[in-house]
């Protein structure tokens, strides 16, 4: 035997005697619940740290909580997302499951007709309305957030795109806003108004791309200001809708080191004999 490979072979025999000799909680004894966010590039970019992504904003603040798990694709619509739903859940098991999933769709269904991605006003309401009911049974007993859009920036998006390259509006952002809340209100689910609340502060915020500079890098995605204005809609919608998910409010799920003396108060705390 190579004498290289005999030495890896003994130490991790000598490790496998070390754990089986020293307490420790069995395989899968601990339960970390999750967060599902799904959406197109607004979601994928969330886990964007240099841009104080909002959906890593939500993992560090549920950190040693909730697992978040970011299901964005970029370039998608809401009939691809519906389409591969079931393949991208998280499988419910006794172990884990999901609590919350967040919902933001509709800056590529409102492409303009023609265009790859675009889906009728109609179709996009039936596909969030199928989503939500899929949501049911793949994550049974999880909250659900819908979220809107962002504001469509016209002269901001022309600045990064050819004439020809432009393929879609500022209305179209406002119909599939619209589209977003009229279906949260039909499935009595809370809506976090992205839409709104940027459209609602760029009066005072000065740019030369009618303001919406201020929230958005290149007229569709989110910038830190943007990222930093929907982390913090979503932790105010959680809380008011869904007290017990504040994460200020939620214990750790292994205690902080300061509230156990030794290895053994720790495992009793967890549930485990020592």
């Amino acid at each position: 035997m190579n004498s290289h490979l005999f030495l890896a072979v003994f130490s991790s025999i000598l490790v496998l005697l070390h754990f089986d000799a020293a307490p420790m909680l069995s395989a899968n004894s601990l339960t970390y619940d999750r967060i599902v966010c799904l959406g197109d590039s607004l979601t994928q970019r969330g886990a964007e740290v240099d841009r104080r992504g909002w959906t890593a904003q939500l993992a560090q603040a549920y950190a040693r909580r909730l697992d978040l798990v970011n299901r964005g694709f970029g370039g998608f619509n809401s009939r691809w997302l519906r389409a591969i739903l079931p393949a991208i859940m998280p499988a419910p098991d006794v172990h884990s499951r999901v609590r919350l999933a967040t919902v933001l769709l509709g800056a590529n269904d409102a492409q303009f007709a023609g265009f790859k991605c675009h889906v009728p006003l109609d179709e996009f309401r039936d596909n969030l309305r199928a989503i939500a009911a899929a949501l049911g049974v793949l994550a049974p007993g999880a909250y659900l957030l819908l979220v809107t859009p962002p504001p469509f920036g016209e002269k901001l998006y022309a600045r990064f795109k050819s004439p020809d390259e432009i393929d879609r509006g500022h209305a179209g952002s406002a119909a599939y806003a619209q589209a977003v809340r009229q279906v949260a209100a039909e499935l009595h689910v809370p809506c976090v108004d992205l839409w709104s609340a940027i459209d609602a502060r760029i009066e005072p915020a000065v740019g030369q791309d009618d303001g919406y500079d201020h929230f958005l890098h290149d007229g569709l995605h989110l910038n830190a200001n943007g990222n930093d204005l929907l982390f913090a809609l979503l932790t105010d919608a959680i809380k008011s809708n869904f007290p017990e998910l504040d994460p200020d409010a939620m214990p750790f799920v292994v205690p902080s080191f300061r509230d156990f003396d030794n290895t053994d108060h720790l495992l009793r705390m967890l549930g485990s004999p020592p």
